[in-house]
């Protein structure tokens, strides 16, 4: 059975006319993330609302708490902000038990 990860979605919303750049930055900071201890996945994903979701998955729970106090995840939060974007986090559970 394969370990539980650790992951956080983070979900933005951008004005049209910032989509595109918003885009660029967000997998400019995904590339650097996947490069941080503990980090499995983190994937920049496009919903048909047209909402970006990064969702990032991490070995342990101490690897995630690392991340969400990290620079990468400031940068992300920041640069949402910048761009005029909306953005949410939401915290995603795998379940070994299920």
């Amino acid at each position: 059975m394969p370990p539980p990860i650790h992951a956080v979605a983070y979900y933005v919303t951008a004005e049209p006319e910032k989509r595109e750049e918003l885009l660029q930055t967000l997998r400019s900071v995904a590339a650097e993330i996947r490069k941080d201890p503990g980090c499995v996945v983190c994937a920049v994903c496009i919903e048909e609302s047209g909402c970006f979701v990064v969702v990032s998955g991490w070995k342990t729970d101490a690897d995630l708490q690392r991340h969400l106090h990290s620079e990468h995840f400031r940068v992300l939060s920041g640069a949402s902000r910048l761009l005029g974007a909306e953005a949410e986090v939401g915290f995603l559970r795998s379940d070994t038990q299920a």
